[in-house]
């Protein structure tokens, strides 16, 4: 199910740009989903040292792994920033704890606020065992291709 708000999808034409390209995957069952995204996008919008390019809708879809839990809500977020990868980093933990996730899982793929992951940073590429980039799993995840594939539509 695709569900459309006030800022998701969006589109910045003729912004300007810093030097990174990043994509965020943002997905939520707990809670007011929506509002977080929402509230997500306020933030990202003020931060001096991030540039909102565009987002998805958002897309509501049933949970993987751990299947005895709400539907999820996710959505891709494409933005520049001039901020490294460490201070990113330091952003999307920094914001999952502000809208109430807890660092410590008690489940992979359990129930969360929010979740936060780092798809593409720049053309960067890592493996390493706490980091992969690009994202290794994106491409096997309908929560994250389905959002992002309309959203680089965006730009054709």
């Amino acid at each position: 199910m695709k569900l459309f708000t006030k800022h998701f999808p969006y589109v910045q034409h003729n912004c300007k740009s810093y030097a990174n390209m990043v994509v965020w995957g943002i997905g939520a069952n707990v809670g007011h989903c929506i509002k977080t995204f929402e509230q997500l996008f306020s933030c990202l919008y003020k931060h001096p040292k991030i540039q909102i390019h565009s987002t998805a809708y958002i897309y509501k879809n049933p949970p993987f792994g751990y299947i005895k839990q709400p539907d999820f809500y996710n959505t891709s977020i494409i933005f520049s920033t001039s901020l490294c990868v460490r201070s990113l980093f330091s952003l999307m933990f920094y914001l999952e704890r502000k809208f109430g996730r807890e660092r410590v899982r008690l489940m992979k793929n359990g129930e969360r606020s929010l979740d936060i992951d780092l798809i593409f940073y720049a053309k960067k590429k890592v493996n390493l065992a706490h980091m992969y980039l690009p994202h290794r799993e994106y491409a096997n995840r309908q929560s994250v291709l389905q959002p992002l594939t309309f959203q680089l539509g965006l730009f054709k």
